[in-house]
């Protein structure tokens, strides 16, 4: 008897959680389940948004990885991009985090100033970005003139368009120091003073405690950066339009243009599922390599 009362109490609690997660389900299926289902079925077809889908095979794929040089360019654009402007900001903003911990008096104030950025509108701020970019009157070139430097053309540039975008996304640092700040406010200041008697200076603190034990916060801001680097759209879009000659022609730009543009829906998909192959087994080999590594 008393068995069966604890299971409807449970029973009971569980459908509770359901009912307040219904909103979340419906959101998840509608929204991204859904789409990636459609997307899926599209690639085999071709489709203008006019008339019917028109089944094809896996002619859209062929096409794709043999006779389409863009979706490479795109591709290794899409590269360059995430992991250049992942790996700065997770090391940038550990190091911005630790000197920020250490000035706790004005951590809350450091906080604002930095997380500030976050929460600016993207567009205007791209606009302003554009203006610091440009060759001519833009403020960094300036500034790199007084040093007797020959700015370069940045925007206008194919060689240093992606670095600039890259250079730009820096911008949005604050979201990873205030994590990390989260990470480092959770670690013993036991174990820094047994190291400190044991005559570690400041960088052995760094590298034997600090690091290891924000391993976990490192991989998660990692991972999530990748993610969200992988889905770069709107920099190209306002800034460069996917030029010049195609340097910042991200993938999710060339979905958009093959998509509504050119109104490929179906080879837009298809280029939208390689994506989705791509990241997924990424995420995964990421994964397995922290794991192997929490093991060791």
């Amino acid at each position: 008897m008393l068995k069966k009362t604890k299971r409807s109490f449970w029973k009971k609690k569980s459908s509770i959680g359901y009912l307040f997660a219904t909103p979340w389900i419906i959101g998840l299926s509608v929204f991204i389940i859904g789409p990636i289902i459609a997307s899926f079925f599209l690639s085999f077809t071709t489709y203008d948004m006019v008339n019917p889908p028109n089944w094809i095979g896996f002619t859209n794929y062929k096409i794709l990885f043999t006779l389409d040089p863009t979706f490479w360019k795109a591709l290794g654009n899409t590269f360059y991009y995430m992991f250049g402007s992942v790996f700065l900001k997770v090391l940038l903003g550990l190091i911005f985090a630790v000197l920020l911990n250490n000035a706790a008096k004005f951590m809350g104030i450091f906080r604002t100033i930095f997380f500030l950025p976050v929460v600016l509108p993207a567009v205007p701020v791209m606009f302003l970005w554009m203006m610091l970019f440009n060759p001519r009157s833009g403020l960094i070139n300036q500034v790199l003139s007084i040093f007797g430097i020959d700015g370069p053309l940045w925007l206008n540039s194919p060689i240093w368009s992606k670095p600039a975008l890259v250079l730009m996304s820096l911008w949005g640092i604050g979201g990873i120091i205030v994590i990390f700040l989260a990470g480092l406010q959770g670690i013993p200041t036991e174990l820094y003073e047994a190291a400190e008697l044991d005559g570690a200076n400041k960088i052995q603190l760094f590298w034997k405690i600090t690091v290891p034990m924000l391993r976990p916060i490192i991989f998660f801001n990692f991972v999530t950066g990748l993610i969200g680097a992988s889905q770069v759209f709107t920099e190209a879009y306002v800034m460069t339009g996917g030029g010049p000659l195609k340097s910042t022609t991200f993938v999710n730009l060339l979905i958009y243009q093959l998509a509504f543009k050119d109104v490929r829906m179906g080879y837009a998909s298809a280029i939208s599922v390689i994506m989705f192959l791509i990241l997924v087994p990424l995420t995964i080999l990421l994964f397995k390599i922290y794991q192997r590594q929490t093991q060791l």
